[in-house]
């Protein structure tokens, strides 16, 4: 039923179905790494489309690249600056979106605590 919604785009590319071993992950990370999943997994994330939604930000650009709007899926799957470090942790140099919901949230995690994008000042 939740597949058929119109809306959680980006959450639907991460999550199939219900994952006890995924949810038991998440429960035992901490607060900071826990944000920065879930912001991923939903969208909801300190990247400037969001951003632009909550009308802290003007622009929805990615700042690394310059190239396009800045979302989860762009930073994980597409943003040329992240490149080599996505081949070095994620496998290949681009992912595509049906291929995300085969990264472990482990893997996920230590790529985007690796890119150092979520630093907090």
């Amino acid at each position: 039923m939740w597949q058929a919604l119109p809306k959680c785009r980006q959450a639907k590319l991460f999550l199939n179905t219900p994952d006890k071993g995924l949810a038991r992950f998440a429960l035992s990370l901490e607060k900071k790494d826990l944000r920065i999943l879930v912001g991923l997994l939903t969208g909801h994330v300190y990247l400037n489309r969001h951003l632009k939604i909550m009308s802290i930000r003007n622009e929805v650009v990615c700042p690394l690249c310059q190239d396009e709007e800045e979302t989860s899926i762009h930073f994980i799957a597409q943003c040329s600056t992240t490149m080599l470090l996505r081949r070095s942790i994620l496998g290949d140099y681009t992912l595509s979106p049906d291929t995300l919901n085969g990264i472990h949230w482990t893997v996920l995690l230590r790529f985007a605590k690796a890119s150092r994008r979520f630093l907090r000042p």
